[in-house]
C-alpha cells in the first residue's frame, strides 16, 4: 500500500513544477501549446473549457504586462495550489501534468528554464531552500559552534 505521506509530497513537488512551468511558459512561443494542455487537465474539474481559458489569458496577460517579474512570483502560489487540488480529486491526472511540462520545458528558452530565488536571512535565522531535488537537514539539534543556546 503506497505511503500516503509520500504521495502527498509527490503531488506537492508536481505541482509546484507544474505551476513554475506553467508561469515561465507565459510569456513565451511556448504559451500557445502550454495553454492548451493545461487548459486540457483542468477540464477533468468540471469547468467549462471556455473558463479555463480565459482565467490562463488573464494571467498570461499580467505575465506580459509592466511589472511581469511580480507577476510570475504571485502568479506560481495560486497555480500551484490549484494544481494540487486537481491532482487530489484526479490522481490519474499526474502522468499527463508530467508529461506537459516535459513537453513544455523542452521548448522553453534558455532563460525560461533558469529559477533564481533571492532567500534571506536575519539575526539567528535559519533559511533552507532547494529547487528541483531534495533536502535533508540533520544538524538543527546539534550545540551551536559560538556556544549560544537558542530559548524555546
Amino acid at each position: 500500500m503506497p505511503d500516503p505521506q509520500n504521495a502527498r509530497q509527490m503531488a506537492e513537488a508536481l505541482a509546484m513544477t507544474g505551476a513554475s512551468t506553467l508561469v515561465a511558459a507565459m510569456a513565451t512561443d511556448t504559451w500557445h501549446m502550454g495553454r492548451g494542455g493545461f487548459a486540457r487537465l483542468f477540464q477533468r474539474r468540471g469547468n467549462g473549457l471556455r473558463r479555463i481559458e480565459s482565467q490562463l489569458d488573464n494571467d498570461a496577460a499580467l505575465v506580459t504586462g509592466e511589472d511581469a517579474a511580480s507577476a510570475r512570483e504571485a502568479l506560481i502560489g495560486p497555480w500551484r495550489l490549484r494544481l494540487l487540488r486537481l491532482l487530489h480529486d484526479h490522481p490519474d491526472a499526474a502522468p499527463e501534468l508530467t508529461d506537459l511540462i516535459d513537453r513544455i520545458r523542452e521548448r522553453l528558452p534558455e532563460d525560461g528554464r533558469r529559477w533564481t530565488q533571492d532567500i534571506r536571512a536575519y539575526d539567528r535565522s535559519v533559511v533552507n531552500a532547494v529547487q528541483d531535488g531534495n533536502q535533508y537537514n540533520h544538524y538543527m539539534d546539534r550545540p551551536r559552534p559560538d556556544g549560544d543556546v537558542d530559548e524555546a
